[in-house]
């Protein structure tokens, strides 16, 4: 039989009809809203498949050899009971869409950063609690959707700065902070209901809503860490969380040049990763004199220069300013983060009329 496209959802199947195997065209296959419960491994002959959407079924499981499906660009499993994906989801090397949703997840296999073609992922509505770092990996991602996932309070800086990411979605989880290393091309942010975010990095303007505003309902922190960098803002006696990894931050004004040697050092070994993976490079853990510098080299950058055209990487120290809006009934704070006095001048000089700074102090305790 000739026919690139079949619909067979809603249609109370129990089992994937093996009338499907006589279609030798086929190339998408719509079997939404069943109840079917396994993928046979006779599907998996369906070399011609592109796309497959099994959305509300009753999956546990997707098979390990999915990937002698060669051609398949898009796969849907959202809204089952699915607990893990198999490691050899990697070698899927053609997969461009990727929905999840929905389903019994705990973690993602490592294995997913070889998803070269990827470029839409939804894992929300799961029970997720980290993001594998070899996500970063996925050079192609332009839309990652991570809502709903209640226990992930952290958003790795080398995903949220992905070259292509274009659309990020982070509903109610349970975000400390934003990520301040976030891609130039964002141009879509949803973060409804992470009450434990007291301000906003200033690279969030764009796509910033005043809804985003959890100041009436701040939740305390559930986690605590040794490497946690507070700041007191003094308007309004507000504690602020500042990204992972920072170890010191200078006013501004201030003297310029105050960014240590050992982040300069990170920044030139952050350039030349653009031509060689040095994060992948276990080797580099016992080569290098401490362990902490090898964890920045795999975490990336914790903030970028929030003047556009500068955008340099910043790692433990550099130039930090909080702001509000001039003339403006919300209480938003928003946050910027500078490589150098220079940068933090330039920003000034472009915004002042419409920002006003406000004072802080580093927590001690």
């Amino acid at each position: 039989m000739n026919k690139t496209t079949l619909h067979w959802s809603y249609l109370n199947f129990k089992d994937v009809p093996m009338d499907l195997y006589l279609y030798e065209d086929l190339e998408e296959v719509y079997l939404k809203e069943n109840f079917i419960t396994t993928i046979p491994k006779w599907l998996l002959n369906v070399t011609t498949l592109k796309f497959i959407h099994l959305a509300g079924n009753n999956l546990s499981a997707i098979p390990e050899e999915m990937y002698l499906l060669e051609n398949l660009e898009f796969l849907d499993v959202s809204n089952n009971q699915i607990r893990e994906l198999p490691k050899t989801i990697g070698l899927m090397d053609r997969l461009q869409r990727l929905n999840v949703s929905g389903n019994e997840l705990t973690e993602l296999p490592a294995e997913i950063g070889a998803l070269k073609q990827l470029e839409e992922l939804n894992i929300s509505k799961n029970h997720l609690q980290r993001l594998p770092i070899q996500l970063s990996e996925c050079q192609r991602l332009n839309v990652l959707n991570l809502s709903d996932n209640v226990n992930i309070w952290h958003i790795p800086e080398r995903i949220s700065n992905l070259p292509s990411l274009q659309s990020l979605s982070a509903d109610r989880c349970a975000l400390f902070y934003l990520p301040v290393a976030l891609s130039k091309f964002v141009n879509h942010v949803r973060i409804f209901h992470n009450t434990s975010i007291t301000h906003v990095p200033m690279i969030y303007e764009k796509p910033f809503q005043t809804f985003y505003d959890n100041r009436a309902k701040v939740t305390p922190p559930a986690v605590t860490h040794d490497s946690f960098f507070w700041v007191l803002e003094k308007e309004t006696n507000t504690r602020l969380l500042l990204p992972f990894g920072t170890r010191r931050i200078f006013c501004v004004p201030s003297l310029d040049n105050q960014v240590t040697l050992y982040d300069d050092c990170l920044r030139a070994v952050q350039y030349l990763s653009r031509y060689m993976p040095l994060w992948e490079n276990v080797a580099l853990k016992q080569m290098l004199p401490e362990k902490f510098i090898y964890n920045h080299i795999v975490n990336g950058p914790t903030a970028r220069c929030t003047v556009l055209n500068c955008s340099n990487p910043l790692y433990t120290t550099y130039y930090f300013m909080a702001v509000k809006r001039r003339g403006s009934s919300s209480k938003q704070i928003f946050t910027c983060y500078f490589c150098s006095n220079h940068c933090a001048n330039l920003w000034l000089l472009a915004n002042g009329k419409k920002y006003y700074q406000l004072e802080w102090e580093v927590c001690e305790d």
